[in-house]
């Protein structure tokens, strides 16, 4: 049995052979490279097998034979003879035929693991476009997804695990950034192809609502500017009370910064820590790109500072101050919380919205009236006579 299988296997190698043969006799006549379309089809045609008719771009040929699984083998050469001869010594000592009734079908292209597509996302998209403080959030609310899909292919989360991935995170905006991320992820995936759907996009999860902050009434903003005039801050907050200026724009400044004649500061960057390092970046909207007014008293003091940096401090050491005084004097504040003050100030001052919004560096007045801007209890007795006498002809 098994000499029967090796003459039948030698006498289809032999019909190959004489095929491949009798094409290049034809390329002899003709006494080129086989260039025409009628030409390079035969070569393609013949059973299971085909040569290039050309070089490839490195010089050397190429042919395959197609396999009974449906594979194809692939032999180069330095030309057409070097590759037969190839093709020949195979099928002679494996003794395996080509499979001229089976259709080649493209192997199925293996998902990536979510972790190593992950890794390849934020380099080539993120990384570049992103600034420190944003790349650092988004690293931050993706290490959940990175732990929970880290043995699993890209193609086969689905929109359950997903769900139950982000319903297992109880630091809801932490959360709702995780969504946000891997909905993008996943929807650059199936722009590149590499699966149909955005499992996102069945996701269901409500989003997180952040806590309203009250401002520090004007008796309450006295209690804590006597409590910070007892530390090394104290010009630094009472600059952050009369400016509204975002504490990483406070630490970015320097004295360059200050048109001390017209008393205002040029806001045009801001700082982060990452890992305790400070690093100086651009604001993040061209909204953030201001002049502001500073309190004279304010400026004059900031005109006699030494350094070149007027505040020389960490975010860190100056929100443990913070922290401190807040616990000393039972007060509820944080240094965003004096930014949102400095907006009720402008509010109670008859400050225009659109005015506000400018100095706050805000890109959206929605942004300035419904989340920064408080009317105080205490400011709303001081005016309630006026405001009852503008109706007192009803």
């Amino acid at each position: 049995m098994a000499t029967v299988l090796r003459l039948a296997a030698e006498s289809f190698t032999k019909d190959i052979l004489n095929s491949l043969i009798e094409a290049k006799n034809i390329n002899d006549k003709h006494g080129n490279a086989l260039t025409t379309e009628k030409e390079s089809q035969m070569l393609v045609e013949m059973k299971g097998v085909s040569i290039t008719s050309k070089p490839r771009r490195d010089g050397r040929f190429q042919g395959y034979i197609i396999q009974d699984d449906g594979q194809r083998k692939y032999f180069y050469g330095r030309n057409y003879e070097d590759v037969t001869n190839k093709i020949r010594e195979f099928l002679k000592n494996s003794q395996i035929r080509p499979n001229d009734t089976k259709k080649v079908r493209p192997r199925k292209k293996e998902s990536p693991m979510f972790c190593a597509y992950m890794s390849e996302w934020i380099d080539t998209y993120k990384r570049p476009n992103l600034k420190p403080s944003s790349l650092r959030s988004l690293l931050a609310s993706l290490k959940y997804a990175e732990e929970a899909f880290q043995d699993k292919m890209i193609a086969d989360i689905t929109s359950n695990d997903i769900q139950n991935l982000l319903l297992g995170i109880t630091a809801e905006r932490v959360r709702d950034l995780c969504k946000i991320n891997l909905s993008q992820l996943f929807k650059k995936a199936v722009i590149k192809g590499i699966i149909k759907n955005n499992p996102c996009d069945a996701v269901e999860i409500k989003r997180h609502k952040a806590s309203h902050k009250n401002a520090l009434t004007k008796s309450e903003q006295e209690i804590f500017l006597r409590a910070a005039s007892q530390t090394k801050y104290s010009l630094l907050y009472r600059f952050l009370l009369g400016t509204g200026l975002r504490i990483g724009e406070a630490l970015a400044l320097k004295r360059s910064d200050f048109d001390f004649e017209k008393g205002t500061v040029s806001v045009n960057k801001n700082v982060v820590f990452v890992n305790g390092k400070k690093i100086e970046q651009t604001p993040k909207t061209e909204a953030g790109y201001r002049k502001v007014p500073v309190p004279r008293g304010i400026c004059d003091e900031i005109k006699c500072v030494s350094s070149e940096i007027v505040f020389p401090y960490s975010y860190n050491a100056v929100r443990l101050a913070t922290d401190r005084i807040a616990k000393e004097t039972g007060l509820n504040v944080t240094l965003h919380i004096l930014r949102h003050t400095y907006a009720t100030r402008l509010e109670e001052g008859n400050i225009q919205p659109k005015l506000k919004q400018y100095l706050l560096g805000h890109a959206s007045l929605a942004v300035t009236q419904n989340i920064y801007t408080d009317t105080t209890t205490e400011y709303l007795e001081s005016v309630s006579e006026r405001v009852q006498n503008v109706f007192c002809g009803i």
